[in-house]
């Protein structure tokens, strides 16, 4: 039987950031369907992009932070809708995959860009984030964080 692929669908793949600190997290704020939330730095992949590449590249760009990416701590894979590409109508059934590394802030670089897109990048205190609104992937690399560390 032939393979059928159905314009409709897509895989977006996205690397991000855990970078933990002093009972902080480095965290960036994103408008979604019920107002801004915390989530993790990070962004889509490049096409021949790797991770852990795509991953410094894009917290650079949305905090002005040099980071030292560290483990993988997983891969979280879920369902979302979109906007169809150039040339396709409607919306598009997505593939999320969100690769997500531990990272360390090695120091910060001044750029231009980054005063219009980093102004949303904060360090968030662990006890205020759990009363605050933030996406599900947060809540998830937490728990991948934890459950690595030794008991």
């Amino acid at each position: 039987m032939p393979h059928v692929t159905n314009p409709q669908r897509g895989v977006r793949v996205s690397a991000h950031v855990l970078c933990l600190e002093r009972g902080r997290a480095l965290l960036t704020r994103r408008r979604g369907s019920h107002g801004l939330a915390w989530t993790l730095p990070g962004g889509p992949l490049d096409f021949g992009e790797g991770p852990a590449d795509a991953a410094r590249r894009e917290v650079l760009q949305s905090t002005g932070f040099v980071v030292e990416v560290g483990a993988l701590l997983g891969v979280d894979s879920s369902r979302g809708s979109g906007t169809a590409p150039i040339g396709r109508r409607g919306p598009t059934d997505l593939h999320l995959l969100k690769v997500v590394y531990a990272a360390r802030v090695m120091g910060n670089l001044v750029v231009d860009d980054v005063t219009a897109w980093g102004s949303g990048a904060e360090w968030v205190d662990l006890g205020s984030l759990m009363d605050g609104r933030r996406v599900e992937l947060v809540d998830t690399a937490l728990a991948w964080a934890w459950s690595a560390v030794p008991v």
